[in-house]
């Protein structure tokens, strides 16, 4: 099987890197493993964190960084790889929205998270003024958004002191037979229940009956993300109209439907530029020829070689086993590409959890290109991008998703260069 361009990866900076290259007419692959870590992400994109605009502090970071991938990717182009995802994504009826500064998403803990960009949809804390009340609230029974929680560390926030913050369970009958097993009482099976069932009418109506019972005005509700698989504006839209409230989400414990919307969103965008997306396809090894890749062997088809031009590996780190952690060290399992790690194995974590973690900055080595290096060589076609590149730390920086387009979307870039 022959392609212009595969991307092993089916996360965001894989399906940045196809968006690129199936727009501009290239026939692309991408190859997914599996679950990529969006099904366990909030769906919003860090660029760089802080309080002020991320935008005006970058250039200053990548001079004392010029080792971090926003450096080899360039100022202006990280910021074009971020409006490009904008746009793919409200192609497909997803809007993500950003300031002028870093705002603020509301955690399912109920702790501020500082981010750039969200969808819409999303409960965040801007620039506009907080409501004098507001109502969190979730469903009877679901284990992954406790409101008392969210609410008792909500009031710690200096932004909060002013506002009333109400809590409450939606009573709905439809969930009783998740009860049985509460093990599967989970946000992708409450939504699949809502996408069966129409339960806004019911909702509304709950919605109304905690804010009566509150005895206290309000207008702004915070619910849950686990109203449908789906895009859920069109959904939010109706429950505002029925309730005359403000309805916001918020991500709940995993999987998160919030990233998953974001994945089926950039997903179904490359598969309508003509792009190929395999699933369940993890790529075992490769064929090369020098410093030349010349094709992929999968574990569900060791007899097929996968050939193509171009390749561009974005399969992400230890989590979704893009690396490998070894006694001494860690490796690139397909590659065998050089990697930046500690070969004192007590020196990769701090003492303390929120210490600095010293092997999130181990990872994979290119040049200035983006081209994987091995034997202190550059591949000639082989490009890296995401998580799996070494020399940043997307928890300390809060730059991981950003870090993760604006490679994914520069290695296309180099590809479409190189023809």
């Amino acid at each position: 099987m022959r392609f212009d361009s595969i991307i092993i990866g089916g996360g965001v900076a894989g399906l940045c890197a196809g968006l690129r290259l199936a727009e501009a007419g290239r026939k692309t692959l991408i190859m997914a493993s599996g679950q990529s870590a969006l099904h366990f992400s909030s769906g919003s994109v860090d660029l760089l964190g802080g309080e002020g605009d991320p935008r005006e502090a970058l250039q200053d970071f990548i001079d004392s960084h010029p080792d971090h991938p926003y450096a080899k990717v360039g100022h202006d182009n990280v910021l074009k790889s971020l409006l490009d995802l904008q746009t793919h994504c409200a192609a497909q009826g997803l809007t993500l929205v950003s300031g002028e500064r870093n705002h603020h998403r509301l955690t399912p803990i109920g702790t501020l998270k500082s981010t750039w960009l969200s969808p819409d949809t999303c409960a965040v804390v801007g620039d506009t003024a907080l409501p004098d009340t507001l109502l969190l609230a979730t469903l009877e029974g679901f284990r992954d958004f406790h409101p008392a929680l969210a609410a008792a560390n909500l009031a710690r926030q200096s932004a909060f002191r002013s506002c009333k913050i109400l809590t409450g369970e939606l009573r709905l009958p439809q969930l009783a037979a998740f009860s049985r097993n509460p093990h599967e009482f989970r946000s992708a099976d409450i939504a699949r229940l809502c996408d069966r069932h129409d339960l806004i009418k019911e909702l509304a109506s709950e919605i109304s009956r905690l804010i009566i019972d509150s005895g206290t005005p309000c207008s702004h509700v915070i619910l849950p993300a686990c109203l449908t698989l789906g895009l859920v504006g069109p959904r939010l839209a109706e429950l505002e109209k029925r309730t005359g409230c403000t309805i916001r989400e918020v991500a709940t414990m995993p999987p998160s439907l919030i990233g998953m919307r974001l994945q089926e969103s950039l997903k179904q965008r490359f598969l309508a530029l003509g792009g190929t997306f395999l699933t369940s396809e993890r790529v075992q090894g490769a064929h090369c020829e020098g410093d030349r890749v010349v094709g992929l062997f999968s574990q569900n088809g060791e007899d097929i070689l996968f050939e193509a031009d171009h390749f561009v590996l974005a399969t992400g780190s230890f989590f979704s086993r893009g690396l490998e952690s070894r006694l001494r060290g860690i490796r690139e399992p397909i590659f065998g590409a050089d990697v930046l790690s500690d070969p004192e194995r007590d020196a990769w974590a701090g003492r303390r959890l929120f210490d600095h973690h010293p092997f999130m900055g181990f990872g994979v080595k290119t040049d200035e290109q983006l081209r994987v290096l091995r034997g202190g060589t550059a591949f000639s076609n082989l490009y890296a991008a995401g998580s799996v590149l070494a020399h940043y730390d997307p928890i300390r920086e809060g730059s991981g998703s950003g870090v993760a387009v604006a490679t994914g979307w520069q290695a296309a870039g180099h590809i479409l260069g190189a023809l």
